[in-house]
């Protein structure tokens, strides 16, 4: 088994630099990931949707769809770069963008003081990370975030050991890129840099002065955004985007986060507990927001990859560089707040892409964990021990997610996009369209008029000759019969896949009066 593991592993641990041949995989499964038939995501109509309205009529009516759309200019840009359909230059700016986290996260693995092996661990490991893998046929601005914030950790790993103001100014410069992908990056420009005044070893004013010079950038871009929203004729909150947004977080934030749960632990007090034990609402509160969170960081983390980073840090196995753990430990700090702070304030479940970059922060961990395996069995004295089972069985786990990566997924949602490019080609063009889901619309170039026949939703007022195209999963096919007796439209076509979820079209022709 040892012979098996050195051939697989020496010739690529002997590479001078292993992120080109880590990059390179990555675009590939990427390309894997997209080369289905699958239907595009719903935020990723919104983004092409913003794309086509900056391309046509400009910056404003681009943020009249979406309030932050820079990464819809870019697919534009791009798009007009290379000639390429938005919906294409979208999916290779998000090419660029895994790049630019593969990369920086063998770069921090490395600068963190991770051997070759450990590189090459680390590489594994971010290639397969399922959720990350799970989003590559998705358009989203995440990729952007989440890669310019590595990036802008890597520079302020560099200048709190260093000082240098060529690390500063690339700290400021890729985390003020990384807000343009998403607008909270703001906390992390202006709280970050204060983990400089933990600095050892320098004096209060030298530490004072040291935090001061990563605001560079950012005082640079806070005065063109000034210029820019004085300079608008109309500055209401359209036109400055989400910046409202981010200043009411920052004024009002805290108010808002403790105020909300005030009145929750109040109304769990009065519901769940008696008289004496009203007091502990508060604590009822707390406690299930903290472990909701922690429930979304495992499932995006993975529970695997999550014991071996907590092995990691019991085990203290990251080479001791104070500096340089006290800043990722810092950052990853406030990348829980953020989202924590928006569930607090909004009791929102969201999605796992908020939590994506705490876990690719944590995720530094585990390639020195498998390391720490990985040498006590090749350093073992018996053929089979404990640990050498342990190394053998978590081996085992990361190829099978390292081989599903490129193993092309199933078109279980091909139907969406045939039913809507059949309505593209059969459609009358002054036939109005009403759908539940927004992607149907989407592949039939037509606008979306919202119906949703499964919420109750009144009837709409139709026109003969409309269409209904209707998503019908599985779970609701009872209650569509049911729906399908009391309306009297013929079912024009049905697109199905195998677990049984439809597509239904229907053509009004007659109203119901």
């Amino acid at each position: 088994m040892k012979d098996f593991f050195h051939r697989i592993f020496y010739p690529i641990i002997q590479l001078e630099d292993i992120r080109p041949v880590a990059a390179l995989l990555a675009v590939l499964t990427l390309f894997i990931a997209v080369n289905t038939q699958n239907p595009l995501n719903n935020d990723g109509i919104l983004y092409l949707q913003a794309a086509e309205a900056f391309a046509k009529s400009g910056w404003k009516a681009a943020m009249q769809i979406y309030r932050w759309p820079f990464y819809s200019v870019l697919i534009v840009w791009l798009g007009k770069l290379t000639n390429l359909s938005f919906e294409h230059a979208a999916y290779v700016l998000n090419a660029a963008l895994l790049v630019i986290i593969v990369t920086t996260f063998i770069t921090l693995v490395k600068e963190l003081g991770g051997s070759r092996t450990v590189q090459l661990f680390g590489a594994i490991l971010i290639i397969s990370h399922p959720r990350l893998h799970h989003y590559q046929n998705y358009i989203i601005r995440g990729f952007g975030y989440w890669g310019f914030s590595l990036l802008s950790l890597l520079y302020l790993i560099r200048y709190y050991r260093q000082l240098l103001w060529r690390h500063a100014i690339g700290w400021g410069i890729f985390i003020n890129i990384a807000t343009l992908f998403r607008p909270e990056g703001a906390v992390l420009c202006c709280l970050t840099p204060l983990v400089l005044l933990l600095r050892a070893n320098s004096g209060l004013w030298s530490r004072i002065g040291c935090t001061l010079k990563p605001y560079a950038i950012n005082i640079l871009m806070a005065i063109i955004l000034f210029v820019l929203g004085f300079s608008m004729p109309d500055s209401s909150s359209v036109h400055l985007g989400r910046l409202s947004e981010i200043l009411n977080q920052f004024q009002n934030g805290l108010t808002l986060l403790i105020n909300n749960l005030d009145s929750k632990a109040v109304l769990i007090s009065q519901i769940v507990f008696n008289a004496p034990s009203e007091k502990w609402g508060l604590t009822m509160i707390i406690s299930g927001l903290i472990g909701l969170c922690f429930y979304r960081l495992v499932t995006t983390l993975g529970p695997l990859q999550t014991l071996l980073c907590g092995h990691a840090i019991s085990k203290k196995l990251m080479p001791k560089d104070d500096g340089a753990k006290r800043v990722l430990v810092y950052f990853t700090l406030l990348n829980l707040l953020i989202p924590a702070i928006h569930i607090g304030q909004t009791f929102e479940v969201f999605s796992h892409r908020f939590f994506m970059l705490a876990s690719l922060l944590l995720l530094l961990w585990p390639p020195f964990s498998l390391h720490r395996f990985f040498q006590q069995w090749r350093d073992r004295k018996k053929v089979l021990t404990g640990n050498s089972l342990l190394f053998f069985s978590v081996s085992l786990v990361f190829i099978i997610m390292f081989v599903y990566v490129f193993i092309p997924a199933k078109p279980t949602k091909a139907y969406v996009v045939s039913a809507g490019t059949w309505l593209k080609q059969n459609m009358p063009q002054q036939a109005s369209l009403y759908s539940n889901t927004e992607q149907i619309p989407f592949y039939a170039q037509r606008q979306l008029i919202l119906w949703d026949a499964f919420d109750d939703t009144p009837l709409p007022k139709l026109k003969p000759n409309d269409f209904i195209a209707l998503r019908v999963k599985r779970k609701n096919q009872a209650k569509f019969a049911e729906l399908l007796t009391q309306l009297k439209f013929k079912t024009v076509k049905v697109f199905a896949n195998k677990r049984g979820d439809r597509v239904v079209i229907l053509q009004v022709s007659e109203i119901n009066s």
